[in-house]
């Protein structure tokens, strides 16, 4: 009796490491996928890095083109002020000496 108490266990252990081994290769092909998820995330997250310095640059472009207009018109009142101050002085000059 021994010996078929030794075999009914030994068949048991076996089926527990045929039972282990499946699990182990599916975790396997768990580990492969997460490895190549983790290789695309990485790529990603360069890309990412490069999209956000050239959203900077871009962003720095803007403000620039957006200073443009404002200093053109800073310009244009500037022009306006000196034309109207020649203007009265060009009238004082002529009222004292014409």
């Amino acid at each position: 009796m021994e010996n078929e108490d030794y075999a009914v266990s030994l068949e048991r252990h076996e089926q527990m490491i045929k039972s282990i081994q499946h699990q182990l290769n599916e975790l396997k092909s768990v580990s492969a996928e997460i490895k190549q998820m983790n290789a695309a995330l990485i790529e990603m997250t360069n890309e990412i890095k490069h999209t956000n310095a050239s959203l900077l640059s871009c962003e720095v472009k803007i403000n620039d083109l957006q200073k443009i207009p404002a200093s053109r018109f800073e310009k244009l009142i500037g022009a306006a002020v000196s034309a109207v101050v020649c203007g009265i002085i060009g009238y004082v000059i002529a009222r004292f000496f014409g």
